[in-house]
């Protein structure tokens, strides 16, 4: 049975429940580098043991500080910002 958030982002992407489980289980299958290549360019993610993420520049980032997209290893992501004061 589908859930309301798959439904919802089935609805966004305008694909069936289906067709977004079988993209999302690929996704899952693909080993992180090659997704990390695929999705920003190769060699571009750099590994934090310690935060266990990979990091990337956000390319839409344009202010002041580092602008950076954090993927987990579910592959789920969250951005943020360093402040140019912690960068020194």
């Amino acid at each position: 049975m589908a859930t309301m958030s798959e439904r919802q982002r089935a609805r966004k992407y305008g694909v069936s429940v289906r067709e977004l489980r079988e993209v999302e289980d690929a996704l899952r299958a693909m080993p992180m580098e090659v997704f990390l290549d695929r999705l920003f360019g190769p060699g571009k993610a750099v590994y934090d043991p310690h935060a266990d993420l990979w990091i990337v520049r956000d390319p839409k980032h344009s202010g002041p500080g580092f602008g950076f997209i954090a993927v987990r290893r579910d592959k789920s992501s969250f951005t943020g910002i360093v402040p140019e004061a912690k960068l020194q």
